[in-house]
């Protein structure tokens, strides 16, 4: 009888979407291990059923808008032994198909790119939504690697998401698009950029350099990004009416608010963007040099 372990597994593992970006970083992982790893993706490797016919760890690593498709075309294949894995960044509309499979499932979200450098010290969060023996193996992976992993239930993720990717990005894709119609210049503008608007714009040029199908199923498929979205509107709109009445006392009332419901973590949040900010200085004094 061969003794599995986490360097030496005898077991397989099947990667749905194996060509993406997060497909190759869960190959990579895997491999590194020893697991041997079968991929499917659009136009190569087996269908997704008989992938999982052969795997015994299944990843499933789609866009959000075809996770529950793909779900769907492989329930009735997963059987008790398998563990399912998936890398979906919303999980409400997939939970109800979750919920009926007949196998382990551990729902992850890494809340990092792959095309960093190194996963080591970044987090991903894990829904254990029935987690058992081959869950434990992959989450020893990962924690193997360095990574942190942050345990939440399906809804408390997805309402957190909703403001921690939901509004960020709309907020980042909605200043874009005001800069689009206002004919500025984001290049030129370093000229004479402050380091807290430079910071500000590399944000919003970094998300507009991805995927933009990724960010969109993001605010669609999260059912509490409306809800967010409609309190930001309901904010924005507080702030354009004092501006308009030119009225700075309650300019200044409203921002002590927010302020107030941030508390410390104000402090936190300038000594961290100073030393961000000091780090891209260095970088930019250097570039000049150079």
């Amino acid at each position: 009888m061969v003794r599995e372990s986490i360097e030496h597994p005898a077991l397989r593992v099947g990667i749905i979407g194996g060509r993406g970006q997060f497909g190759r970083w869960a190959e990579s992982v895997c491999r590194d291990n020893g697991y041997e790893v079968v991929i499917s993706d659009l136009g190569t490797g087996p269908s997704n059923r008989d992938l999982v016919r052969e795997s015994t760890i299944v990843f499933v690593s789609v866009p959000i808008g075809v996770t529950a498709t793909v779900l769907e075309e492989i329930e009735d294949v997963l059987k008790p032994h398998h563990l399912l894995v998936d890398f979906t960044s919303v999980k409400s509309h997939i939970f109800p198909i979750l919920s009926r499979l007949r196998c382990e499932i551990l729902s992850l979200h890494p809340m990092f790119a792959p095309s960093l450098s190194t996963d080591k010290g970044q987090t991903c969060v894990v829904c254990r939504i029935r987690a058992g023996n081959q869950g434990s193996r992959v989450e020893t992976l990962l924690e193997r690697r360095g990574i942190n992993l942050v345990s939440m239930g399906v809804e408390e993720h997805d309402r957190s998401m909703a403001i921690i990717q939901g509004l960020t990005h709309f907020q980042s894709i909605a200043a874009a698009h005001c800069m689009s119609r206002l004919g500025f210049v984001a290049g030129k503008s370093l000229e004479i950029s402050s380091p807290v608007y430079r910071l500000r714009i590399a944000m919003i040029g970094r998300i507009l350099a991805q995927d933009p199908r990724l960010y969109a199923e993001i605010q669609i498929f999260n059912p509490f990004v409306k809800d967010v979205l409609h309190t930001l509107s309901e904010s924005s709109r507080s702030l354009e009416n004092l501006v308009t009445a030119k009225d700075v006392d309650g300019f200044i009332a409203e921002f002590k608010v927010a302020a107030d419901a941030f508390g410390d973590f104000t402090q936190w949040a300038k000594e961290e963007s100073d030393r961000l900010m000091s780090l891209m200085s260095e970088r930019s004094s250097t570039e000049v040099k150079g």
